[in-house]
């Protein structure tokens, strides 16, 4: 097997996110093969750094007037370089179709048949084993994100390295899964007075940007707000802080995939499904709600409404106490090397 394409048009960054166990799979199971991807900006900057990528191909995302845009990135690709295997987790626009008749050995829709408590980015690598394409050690494998050296400078620019912080990420981009802003006050106050530890606030862009001036106004002196960067700074930053929380996102995602120890907060998505793996925490928000459905939360009435069907608005990630955040943040705490540990000069 000389070349490997991995198409990954779902959209999201935590998409790739969770896809990239998968592709370093297929990588070092096929050293010998050139591993290609297809996806969206800004997802395939997080590529450039990955020396397990040989080439990151752009789609164009689709809108109203140009829906099959990315079918039409994904024909373009295959007419002009053939691929002797094509593992996609993409199927609308007919996407499974045009794979299946481009000559390549093709593996699609790795979301399909996950049991509810099996996580996706698992389930991929048990497809790609029971298909024989991926050596047997490499079911277990941990995707990580590749920095250059230009985004940890950055990051030890911004966060020295003799501080213990914790990186809280307020934003979300749906409202849906929002924590309420007052509860992050508390948890940074928390974290800060009770574990001792400096809180930075990631910066958001538009109306994010300025709740995250407010957030780290009204923590106080204890807490500094992150400039704003590319993904790839975010990570870098994540993994100087060594702790994050924010909800099921994909800059929380990024940062688990740099090694930082998250907490994450779930709401309309199942985190037995979507969660991070250990040691990180995933606290489920309203876990008996009768409406969730695992498999695809998309179908559940709250998520395009942004509103709560059953009176837990404006989202059930209002069931997440601060105080159950501060316990797993103690918790995952206890298990690092330097927590309890005298700092340099100290």
């Amino acid at each position: 097997m000389n070349s490997i394409l991995f198409v990954e048009l779902l959209g999201g960054v935590g998409d790739l996110v969770i896809a990239l166990p998968a592709i370093h799979a297929l990588a070092l199971s096929h050293p010998q093969a050139r591993v290609a991807v297809l996806t969206f900006a800004p997802g395939a900057e997080l590529l450039a750094a990955d020396p397990l990528v040989a080439q990151v191909y752009h789609a164009v995302r689709g809108d109203a007037a140009q829906p099959d845009r990315p079918r039409r990135a994904l024909e373009a690709l295959l007419a002009g370089e053939p691929f002797d295997l094509i593992v996609s987790d993409t199927t609308y626009s007919g996407i499974d179709a045009l794979l299946e008749g481009s000559g390549a050995r093709v593996v699609s829709n790795l979301w399909r048949s996950s049991p509810p408590g099996r996580l996706i980015e698992l389930r991929f690598l048990d497809i790609l084993a029971e298909e024989g394409l991926i050596a047997p050690w490499a079911c277990a494998l941990q995707g990580r994100l590749a920095l250059d050296a230009g985004d940890r400078l950055w990051a030890a620019a911004q966060l020295p390295a003799d501080r213990r912080r914790a990186l809280l990420h307020p934003h979300v981009g749906m409202p849906i899964k929002r924590w309420p802003l007052e509860r992050f006050v508390a948890l940074g106050r928390a974290l800060h007075d009770e574990l001792g530890l400096e809180i930075v606030v990631s910066a958001g862009v538009g109306a994010e940007a300025a709740q995250a001036r407010e957030l780290v106004a009204a923590l106080g002196p204890g807490a500094t707000l992150l400039a704003p960067g590319t993904l790839r700074q975010f990570a870098a930053a994540a993994a100087h802080a060594g702790l994050v929380v924010g909800a099921d996102t994909g800059p929380v995602r990024l940062a688990g995939a740099v090694g930082a120890l998250t907490i994450t907060l779930f709401g309309p998505s199942w985190h037995g499904r979507y969660g991070l793996r250990p040691p990180n925490v995933n606290l489920q928000g309203y876990p008996q709600c009768p409406e969730r459905h695992v498999p695809d939360f998309t179908r559940q009435r709250c998520w395009y409404a942004g509103q709560c069907p059953l009176g837990h608005r404006p989202s059930c990630l209002e069931d997440i106490a601060v105080g159950d955040v501060i316990e797993a943040a103690q918790r995952l705490l206890e298990k690092t090397a330097w927590w309890g540990k005298p700092l340099a000069g100290n």
